[in-house]
């Protein structure tokens, strides 16, 4: 549907305002501006209100139906969390564990999932469970190459929604290549954390609120909050000099999330999210200001 339209040409086609803020093509990772052309291939990296994202992924065919039932595979920490959240919420949810201390320890702790003691690598226990009629499943088992199986059989009998848990990134461009969904990795997830933690002790004052990598680490996208210190408050964005390869992806004033364009301003109070590519490491939002 993307394929060679320019980034200006895109709400014609998505129908809601979103801001591409990476794209990384051939494993080369660029912050396009509005005349850069998507090609097939592009991994593209957007930022939008999540009433838009919504949007989007409808209008792209992504998603085209609300997820009611989901399945998880493996019964370590991540799932019961991510179970624990789920409940409550009218989303059906089965855990697959072969331990069976672990499975009972599942089900006594959540009363609400559906726990099935047995091996989620084989394919008769996945269709047992209704895999062709789920609407996601997520591979949480402890190694990588079976959560990579297991998605590339989701995959293959039309999950709509696969994600796929790895714990070294190091061979993304292979995963790239391969129908295993979105890929998480919480050791990035914990390392965002870290490094937002080492920013603060080193700027006092200013330092980022949150730090996410992204994009295999090439690109970091930090939210601040606007302060007396802040330069280039009220101004027009058209008019403010922002350093190569830094975008101002987001601003929230008094709760309200925009994607901005050029008239759009920040103020005092307001949270700012910015997406840096290239080597430049930001400690502080001023240091973004050209």
């Amino acid at each position: 549907v993307l394929k060679d339209v320019s980034l200006n040409e895109l709400y014609g086609i998505i129908k809601c305002k979103i801001l591409v803020c990476a794209v990384r093509r051939n494993g080369v990772v660029v912050a396009p501006d509005g005349n850069f052309i998507l090609r097939e291939g592009d991994r593209i990296y957007v930022t939008a209100p999540s009433t838009n994202m919504s949007i989007l992924l409808k209008n792209l065919g992504i998603i085209t139906h609300k997820i009611k039932n989901v399945i998880l595979c493996g019964g370590g920490r991540v799932s019961y969390y991510l179970a624990k959240k789920l409940e409550g919420t009218g989303v059906s949810v089965k855990i697959i564990e072969q331990d069976p201390d672990r499975a009972r320890n599942l089900a006594e702790m959540l009363p609400e999932t559906t726990i099935i003691n047995g091996d989620a690598s084989r394919r008769t226990m996945l269709e047992s469970q209704g895999i062709e009629n789920c609407d996601a499943l997520i591979t949480l088992t402890g190694m990588d190459e079976l959560n990579i199986i297991i998605s590339l059989y989701a995959k293959s009998s039309g999950v709509p929604k696969v994600i796929t848990k790895v714990a070294h990134t190091e061979k993304s461009n292979i995963q790239d290549s391969l129908q295993i969904g979105s890929v998480v990795c919480p050791k990035e997830l914990c390392c965002n954390t870290i490094v937002r933690y080492v920013r603060a002790l080193e700027a006092q004052t200013g330092a980022a609120i949150s730090v996410h990598s992204i994009v295999d680490g090439q690109v970091e996208a930090l939210e601040f909050l606007a302060d007396e210190h802040t330069k280039n408050c009220g101004m027009a964005l058209r008019d403010v000099k922002v350093r190569k390869n830094v975008l101002i992806v987001c601003i929230t004033h008094k709760g309200k999330t925009v994607i901005p364009d050029g008239e759009s301003k920040f103020e005092v109070g307001d949270t700012v999210i910015v997406v840096a590519t290239g080597d430049a490491v930001i400690h502080k939002l001023n240091d973004i200001f050209d």
